[in-house]
């Protein structure tokens, strides 16, 4: 199968079907941009492959109802379950997970309209929860690609330890720095909301370490919490490799991509796929 270019996957959820979409900020199609770049390549290059023996598996936690409506566009966008749907070469399965109901009966009947109905399950309710069965259906030999892409500070880092317990699960996730993380530090900070603790993990020291940090200036701060987190990656879940990218509204900073692999070759694809932009212009991200 050859691989699906950017506008022409945008094509194919061009017309509206009646289903609920996703709305999103126009900033959202640079990342769903280059998750679709990062799918195809990564299932161009590694299905089939000797070392993958059980196939290529996909996990997105926070799913969605498989299409996205630009905020104030008519423009619609594939979401990330259509995306893996839409691989160069197929996955053996595809998981997705969604908390509403309506949406997760709508990226099912959308994975079927594209062919994925016998390669997909969707569930419904909280991802931190329903981890447990998805690590349990991937097979030993098999490379999985998961996106978690909360909107906020809303997977555990238990969950994530579970998943990558399913072997070689290589990882993107949306780390809410700016618009969660900093607004409600001193809720955080002063544990009446847990959600960070949960996020960065029970291990991660964070408090003590931020208490030691000597400029709280905004940037500083993300950049503090990216470092706690990617650091609990490597030591905690054994991931090689890791690489932060920066997705910027119309007023700055809104989060943080978190990219990481067991294996340096994962991060050698996602830097490829990540030199240029949906324009074709050098850097998605800065």
């Amino acid at each position: 199968m050859a691989q699906v270019p950017w506008e022409e996957a945008c094509a194919r959820v061009r017309d509206d079907d009646g289903l609920p979409c996703r709305e999103v900020g126009a900033w959202s199609e640079d990342k769903l941009f280059v998750w679709h770049s990062y799918i195809q390549t990564t299932s161009t290059s590694m299905v089939g492959k000797p070392q993958w023996a059980a196939g290529l598996f996909y996990v997105d936690l926070f799913g969605g109802p498989g299409v996205c409506q630009v905020k104030n566009s008519t423009r619609r966008l594939p979401g990330s379950p259509l995306i893996a749907a839409m691989a160069a070469k197929p996955f053996k399965h595809i998981f997705v997970v969604d908390s509403d109901q309506r949406n997760a009966v709508a990226c099912e009947q959308r994975l079927a309209k594209v062919g994925a109905k016998d390669r997909a399950t969707v569930f419904t309710g909280d991802s931190n929860k329903i981890v447990n069965e998805i690590a349990r259906r991937i097979p030993k030999g098999a490379l999985t690609l998961a996106l978690v892409d909360p909107e906020g500070l809303d997977v555990d880092f238990e969950t994530l330890r579970t998943l990558s317990s399913a072997g070689r699960v290589d990882l993107l996730i949306l780390f809410a720095d700016a618009y969660d993380a900093l607004r409600n530090l001193d809720a955080f900070v002063s544990g009446d909301d847990k959600r960070l603790d949960r996020m960065l993990g029970a291990r991660s020291d964070w408090r003590k370490r931020l208490g030691e940090l000597p400029n709280w200036e905004p940037n500083n701060l993300r950049e503090f919490f990216s470092r706690q987190y990617i650091e609990t990656l490597k030591n905690e879940l054994g991931y090689a490799a890791a690489d932060t990218k920066i997705i910027r509204g119309p007023h700055g900073p809104l989060y943080r991509l978190v990219y990481a692999s067991k294996h340096p070759r994962g991060l050698d694809f996602w830097q490829k796929v990540d030199a240029r932009d949906r324009h074709g212009q050098k850097g998605l991200f800065s």
